[in-house]
């Protein structure tokens, strides 16, 4: 992102906080931060098509070696990957008319549908990560690096369509996709288009995207003190405080109240967390501000 020119939006809008990618349950570890730049891992899938090996390379080292080597080559190259949030125009070859898409189905869809999500609203892709490094070669976690959650991804919806051959076959530029690939795998097999810009926070920047470098506002975990990744440290005003709180976190024992900050106790598992920014003005503030800092 470059050159981001901001103006005011007063359209209500929802926020999805939206887990993604590896960590312990899918994939068997978290996702690497190297050199301080992020690479978000798809999560291994059986039934797809396309493997690690198709994926592009990230800075230079190619994903399918990046797996092999942090999941002690339990996933191999040749595994089929489920790349979705599909954010990177240069993750594989594409055809023209592409346009970044993320799908979602089964519980976690119904969840979405039963909070309305639809075009203007906005997901921020959260996943695990942790540092790695190369070592004689071969690629390994730091040791003494703690797993984190951060955010590494958006994608403002711009329409909202149910999977069907019938879509697959309209939008072929979407060939491949894993909920398109087989539509009927999946119930409520629902996608997700970008909009062209992210105007729901007033931003020219594009509608989706990843974010490539590590800045402290992507980290959604307590790190100081650190205890555990699901442990998260969010602006006081998340604290719903009588308000409709993000979803999946209504108990009042997840939140603590500190001096300049809120404490969240995460739920897990759990894959699409929905805020209602109507009754949180606070938020665009907030994302306004992660944005800018990610443009640095």
């Amino acid at each position: 992102m470059r050159n981001i020119a901001w103006r005011r939006s007063a359209t209500p809008m929802k926020l999805i906080l939206s887990r993604k990618g590896f960590d312990s349950a899918h994939g068997g570890c978290p996702s690497p931060i190297m050199n301080g730049q992020l690479c978000s891992l798809p999560i291994p899938d059986k039934e797809s098509a396309r493997p690690y090996g198709k994926i592009s390379s990230f800075d230079g080292s190619p994903i399918a070696r990046i797996v092999e080597d942090l999941t002690g080559g339990r996933v191999r190259r040749g595994d089929g990957a489920h790349l979705d949030p599909d954010l990177r125009r240069d993750a594989i070859a594409r055809v023209p008319g592409w346009r970044p898409i993320f799908g979602q189905a089964g519980a976690a869809q119904s969840h979405l549908a039963r909070h309305g999500i639809g075009p203007g609203d906005l997901f921020l892709f959260f996943g695990c990560f942790r540092r790695a490094e190369s070592v004689a070669g071969t690629l390994r976690f730091v040791r003494s690096a703690p797993k984190v959650h951060v955010i590494f991804g958006w994608l403002q919806v711009g329409s909202v369509a149910r999977a069907t051959e019938g879509l697959a076959a309209q939008i072929p530029w979407a060939h491949g996709h894993p909920h398109l690939a087989a539509p009927d795998r999946y119930k409520n097999n629902t996608l997700y288009f970008a909009s062209d810009r992210l105007s729901c926070v007033g931003s020219d920047a594009s509608g989706a995207g990843t974010f490539e470098r590590l800045v402290p506002e992507l980290i959604l975990t307590q790190t100081d003190p650190y205890i555990g990744c699901s442990k998260w440290r969010l602006p006081r005003w998340f604290d719903p405080a009588g308000r409709s709180p993000l979803s999946y976190h209504g108990k009042p024992m997840r939140w603590t109240t500190c001096a300049t900050s809120t404490r969240l106790r995460s739920a897990y598992p759990g894959q699409e967390f929905v805020l209602d920014c109507g009754e949180y003005p606070e938020a665009r503030a907030w994302l306004r501000s992660i944005f800018r800092a990610a443009n640095c």
